[in-house]
């Protein structure tokens, strides 16, 4: 727990801020929430307008600030504003010295890269510690040339390189749907330097985070302030949230001389303006675009809110002015992204008013229903049963449709809470192993374990429980779970005989090769012959995408020697937006391996249980 002093009254320019993190404020206050802002009513500005003569920066609990003394400021490491973070190895942080060995110019490269669109709660995990952790700057490349330096005596491209950096992160983080974290992240900035890209871009993530009503206030004021054309676009933006058509076109007329011939930006202001869909060459990746879509009514734009990053989705799903069927569609692929709590996906599909004849053949009439109507009925029907048997069916019958379109894990978090009444006994063994694998998906393996354990009770005398456990053994291993007895762990990698006979031989292949190299990555010794088993001359040759040898080379080079957060960044880069069920072998094994080499072995399992749950299906 640090505090310092600084008295500035013969100095005009604040000289340095560290780690401001009211840890109990990002507790307790969501980031978007009514609670944020203060008292009077007031949104927080979050760019500065005056710099105070003393200021006192705390580093602990602010129950104990009266019982610390100052001390100097050396006893901190040194850091400047773009590596600055908010977790500490207690919180899971890579580790002060993640980026020990990495240039500047390439972690840059490795942070633009970075891909925030994948349905896979892991990755987003990795990616949020990654932008988050407190970390020394990375040292320059080395050069034989002179660096330019401002008057200040530092290296000019540093101090850009630093600022782009952590502009970046706050883009990143906005687009994973991580406000809250975002806005302790700012927190943590010294407030002389947010100032232009991160001002920016903390205005941009409070937009992106849904809060509309605040940031536009501080737009406007910086509109008054700067004759800059991004803030003269954000405040068009701005007033066409707010529903002032006639004030953004006006507003819209009178930057029109300054927009570049390439610039789209009138084009989508125009047409949204006047209720139609965006012009086709719309840039996803622009902010304008981003937040305009999703935030303004009208569904006319439902197709391109289907393309929003996690973060807009999420939006969407928490925004009631929009049709509860895109709001569902969004939310289940929010929650498979992390970006929503699994509990919102709950209550949406508990929102829709059945007829309530129809829950007395609900299992006969969600077959004929779209899949996201299929879900919410089911969802609603496993409420509402009074009987065990009942409620284990639409369970089972809600986890099979959402299998069919890649939501397992969606639904799994979602339906845990109704999963916890039921008890594993002799009677549901049927539902066993789909309740079994809910419970992994979900992350609560003590629920999977007590379903696993009833399955092998019994799968001496239930031959369709024996083939539901030896489906099941590789995910098992592969999560680090003991094996239900009578099995041993050579069975887990006896991948082919726990296959389902419906499944075509090359679809069995495919499935088998990637249950063993999940098994093999993390470490599990294969049984003898396992690979020679598939090796077939129809699939010698295979198909999939393949990431750069240059890319594949580095990781393998970083994890060697240990440069923590460039392993974790190309392993995010060469899973890719898919997420890991849809990357390549390739990928997966060599991910896999560096994550462990380093020491993120959970990360490493959390990444290898997702492919598994995907294919153990």
């Amino acid at each position: 727990m640090i505090i310092f002093k600084m008295n500035l009254s013969k100095i005009n320019i604040l000289i340095f801020i560290c780690f401001i993190v009211f840890e109990s404020f990002a507790q307790e206050k969501d980031f978007g929430s009514e609670e944020y802002v203060n008292q009077t009513g007031s949104p927080k500005n979050i760019v500065p307008d005056i710099i105070k003569e003393e200021v006192e920066v705390y580093n602990g609990p602010a129950k104990d600030l009266d019982a610390i003394d100052a001390v100097s400021v050396s006893e901190l490491p040194k850091i400047d504003a773009g590596w600055v973070g908010i977790l500490s190895e207690e919180e899971r942080s890579l580790g002060w010295n993640m980026w020990s060995g990495t240039d500047r110019n390439f972690a840059k490269v490795l942070i633009e890269l970075l891909p925030v669109n994948a349905p896979s709660a892991a990755m987003r995990s990795l990616a949020k510690r990654l932008l988050l952790s407190r970390a020394s700057q990375p040292e320059e490349a080395s050069s034989k040339e002179l660096s330019v330096i401002g008057p200040d005596g530092k290296p000019i491209k540093n101090q850009e390189i630093d600022a782009t950096f952590l502009a970046l992160r706050f883009s990143k983080l906005a687009r994973l749907g991580a406000g809250k974290e975002l806005f302790t992240l700012s927190e943590a900035v010294p407030l002389e330097d947010m100032v232009d890209e991160l001002a920016k871009e903390a205005i941009s993530a409070r937009l992106l985070s849904g809060e509309t009503n605040e940031a536009c206030e501080e737009v406007k004021n910086l509109a008054k302030r700067t004759n800059e054309l991004h803030w003269r676009k954000i405040l068009v933006v701005c007033q066409l949230i707010e529903g002032k058509r006639d004030a953004a076109l006006l507003s819209l007329e009178l930057l029109m001389a300054e927009l570049e011939s390439d610039d789209i930006f009138s084009s989508l202001i125009y047409s949204l303006a006047d209720g139609y869909a965006p012009p086709e060459e719309s840039n996803l990746e622009s902010i304008y675009f981003e937040i305009l879509i999703a935030v303004l009514p009208g569904e006319q734009l439902d197709k391109q809110r289907l393309r929003l990053s996690p973060s807009g989705k999420r939006i969407v799903a928490l925004n009631s002015s929009h049709p509860w069927k895109l709001r569902v569609l969004l939310a289940e692929q929010a929650v498979s992204a992390g970006a929503l709590e699994s509990s919102v996906l709950g209550q949406l599909c508990n929102e829709y008013d059945f007829d309530e004849n129809i829950f007395i053949k609900a299992a006969t009439e969600s077959k004929n229903m779209e899949g996201y109507m299929a879900r919410a009925l089911l969802y609603q029907a496993s409420l509402r049963a009074t009987s065990y048997i009942e409620r284990a069916r639409f369970l089972r019958l809600l986890l099979d449709r959402a299998d069919k379109e890649d939501l397992f894990t969606a639904y799994s978090a979602t339906i845990l809470p109704i999963l916890l009444t039921l008890e594993p006994r002799s009677d549901l063994i049927w539902f066993a192993s789909s309740a079994a694998r809910a419970g992994m998906a979900g992350g609560n393996y003590k629920v999977a374990s007590e379903w696993l354990a009833l399955l092998g009770k019994t799968a001496d005398l239930d031959f369709e429980a024996s083939g539901s456990l030896l489906r099941l053994l590789p995910l098992i291993a592969v999560s680090g779970q003991p094996l239900p007895k009578p099995f041993m762990s050579s069975q887990a990698t006896d991948v082919w005989s726990g296959l389902p006979d419906t499944l075509s031989n090359k679809e069995k292949q495919i499935r088998a090769s990637r249950l063993l190299v999940l098994l093999s990555a993390m470490g599990i010794n294969i049984a003898e012959g396992a690979w020679k088993n598939l090796v077939n001359p129809e699939y010698i040759h295979t198909e999939e995408s393949i990431p750069s040898s240059a890319l594949r080379y580095q990781l393998i080079n970083a994890a060697e020697n240990n440069r923590v957060a460039e392993v974790v960044a190309i392993s995010l880069i060469m899973l890719g937006s898919d997420g890991p069920s849809k990357s390549g072998l390739v990928s997966l094994n060599a991910v896999i391996r560096a994550l462990r080499n380093i020491g993120l072995e959970d990360d490493a399992r959390a990444i290898a249980v997702e492919v598994a749950i995907a294919v153990t299906q």
